[in-house]
């Protein structure tokens, strides 16, 4: 018996010897625009296949199955890295809705520049002269934050409102979001939205910080964090798309998540308010695994505080701090679907009958379908 406890104790000994260099990093790497994370060692029980296989089965539910991506860092150091063919670390890959992450993030930026009041105030005072149908007076009550928890009111992506307006064609992208006709009070149900909820959140951030979106995002957030490739689309009127239209690497999605992995700090800057960071996690008053437009990491319980940007094809940033971890996964839809859509783009014909019978069945209305197809 006491051979056995010693043994045990002695195992134990051993393994905290090994996972004490690992946890007694405090030094921690913040790389520039022309340097990247330091290369590591996964650890022993770290299956690299298992998390790869677990991508390509959420992958499934997200519109794909192929891995395009998968990078893992870990104690700021980078453990994994692997590309598929076509795919490599200076490679642009459309975000989709992980661009509503990194627009939450500039809302916590402009918060703490003072350019916005706070999550409390009230949307309409970016819109003063926006029409208010009657019957829908709740509007006015709307606030930023539950434009941020996706409680707005305004239509989600399977509401059949979403086709009221060409909101991306419009003079005023945000003020025609903003004008929808509502399906809720604020606050009152949860409601998924890519289109008029987002651009109504871009559309009057870009009125508070008085400029371009992206430009602002450059010196705020990118910049600082040396995310040098990020591309970010625009409506007509030019207000970047709240709900869809970054592009950027796998190493620099990396990036976005370790800002939040150290709690909104970035090699002793403050990018983000840490209050902010700890808000933005699941769970929100609507939905427990939603916070400030990021997801709860399906694979954990709300408990353990890990939580994910992630977009349409299989986009993620996993963000885990009690592993001290981020992962990321870019995924597309595959060469057979983009020939698919590609044809279907080139047919007047086909087209017709998709946005006729096959679209309105589909959750992405109110948004336009042309970009999602062009960017598979």
């Amino acid at each position: 018996m006491k051979k056995t406890i010693a043994f045990v104790l002695s195992a134990l000994c051993l393994f905290a010897c090994m996972a004490m260099p690992a946890y007694a990093k405090e030094q921690r790497a913040f790389p520039s625009a022309q340097e990247f994370f330091p290369r590591g060692e996964p650890m022993p029980w770290y299956q690299v296949p298992l998390l790869e296989l677990d991508f390509m089965g959420r992958g499934i539910t997200n519109g794909n199955v192929f891995n395009d991506s998968v990078l893992v860092l870990r104690k700021g150091e980078l453990v994994y890295e692997r590309y598929a063919r076509g795919w490599d670390k200076d490679t642009p890959h459309q975000m989709f809705s992980v661009t509503k992450s990194v627009l939450s993030a500039l809302v916590g930026i402009a918060i703490q520049d003072k350019k916005l009041k706070g999550v409390g105030q009230k949307v309409i005072e970016f819109y003063p002269g926006a029409k208010i149908a009657p019957g829908q007076e709740s509007k006015r009550d709307m606030t930023i934050e539950h434009l941020l928890t996706q409680s707005s009111g305004l239509p989600g992506d399977s509401d059949n409102e979403s086709n009221a307006v060409i909101w991306w064609e419009a003079g005023d992208s945000g003020r025609a979001a903003f004008e929808f006709p509502q399906v809720a009070a604020p606050g009152e149900r949860f409601s998924y939205s890519s289109g008029p909820g987002m651009q109504t959140l871009a559309g009057l951030l870009t009125r508070a910080v008085g400029e371009n979106l992206f430009e602002y995002a450059k010196r705020k957030l990118f910049g600082p964090l040396g995310m040098a490739s990020v591309r970010w689309d625009a409506a007509a009127d030019g207000v970047n798309y709240g709900g869809f239209g970054l592009s950027m690497t796998p190493r620099d999605m990396l990036r976005f998540g370790y800002l939040y992995l150290n709690k909104g700090s970035w090699n002793g800057k403050q990018i983000l308010p840490e209050w902010y960071v700890a808000a933005s996690a699941p769970p929100s008053p609507r939905n427990e695994e939603y916070g400030y437009l990021f997801w709860n990491y399906s694979k954990r319980s709300p408990e353990d505080g890990s939580f994910e940007a992630s977009g349409s094809f299989g986009q993620f940033i996993c963000i885990l701090p009690e592993e001290d971890t981020v992962m990321v996964r870019t995924g597309s839809a595959g060469p057979a679907t983009r020939t698919v859509c590609g044809a279907m783009l080139q047919s007047k014909l086909v087209e017709t009958l998709f946005m006729g019978i096959v679209y309105p069945l589909v959750p992405l209305k109110g948004v336009p379908l042309k970009y999602f197809m062009e960017a598979l």
